[in-house]
């Protein structure tokens, strides 16, 4: 099975020759724009990475069509995707919304994919039981009874100063239900897609947490400690995508997170 390890090597080096290639050899501003120098690229991305970059800073990034699709731009509004399923006492998942079964096409789009590297117990740090009641009302769809399993997944979409994604940090939880009680933890994973620039991702989460079960509410959270880097002008962006899902005793679930 592909780890996030493994797969930044080869992000590494596929991403070094991509933005090698873009940001060294062929990098060309657009005709509207004077062309910035070297010297005023490196320090446009530095402000950028340290947080101090100027409205001059950003006008030199955006006059570079391979820098506008590859920096991140921190005034892009939060982009976060939930999608869920519940597998009732036949083992059947269907929807939390309605009961209805789910398709094949509509369960690989909650599932983790093999390439997703699962939570490592020796480095789950287990918070204390909590005591949040579930908001008024409940989730539980029709049909579905008694202890049940229901898997999370949360997406948080990253998009540079041209709107282009240049990644996307997913994290999956799923938990068992039931009596007004979260009764469990089961898989816990997450997993890094749609890379489009050089991604540095560092081996170990920084965060990676599970409330203490049985209870009235359980929170899973991850975070992860991503650099964007260039051969040429170094990492230019160091970013700590976290995900936390808190869920209830009656499978409502609360999304929390963000890619900053």
């Amino acid at each position: 099975m592909s780890t996030l390890k493994q797969r930044t090597k080869l992000f590494s080096i596929a991403g070094t020759f991509i933005a090698a290639s873009a940001m060294v050899t062929a990098i060309a501003p657009s005709a509207q724009a004077a062309t910035p120098t070297d010297e005023q690229i490196r320090i446009a991305l530095q402000h950028h990475a340290d947080g101090t970059q100027t409205p001059a800073d950003v006008a030199v990034i955006k006059s570079v069509p391979a820098l506008a699709a590859s920096v991140p731009d921190p005034t892009a509004p939060e982009e976060i995707t939930t999608t869920e399923a519940v597998i009732n006492a036949n083992g059947q998942a269907v929807s939390p919304a309605n009961g209805a079964p789910m398709t094949p096409e509509q369960l690989a789009e909650v599932m983790p994919p093999s390439t997703a590297t699962p939570s490592d117990p020796s480095t789950e740090v287990t918070t204390p039981a909590e005591t949040e009641v579930a908001p008024q009302g409940s989730a539980v769809a029709p049909g579905i009874t008694g202890g049940t399993w229901k898997v999370t997944h949360i997406t948080h979409t990253h998009r540079a100063y041209s709107h282009t994604v240049i990644f996307k940090y997913h994290t999956y939880a799923s938990f068992n239900y039931g009596g007004g009680k979260v009764r469990g933890w089961r898989d816990r994973s997450d997993d890094i897609t749609n890379t489009s620039v050089d991604v540095e991702i560092a081996p170990k989460r920084i965060v990676n947490t599970k409330s203490y079960t049985p209870a009235s509410s359980a929170t899973s959270q991850m975070k992860r400690e991503i650099k964007l880097c260039v051969f040429k002008y170094g990492c230019y962006a160091i970013l700590h995508p976290w995900a936390k899902v808190q869920v209830f005793g009656t499978g409502k679930t609360k999304i929390a997170g963000s890619g900053v």
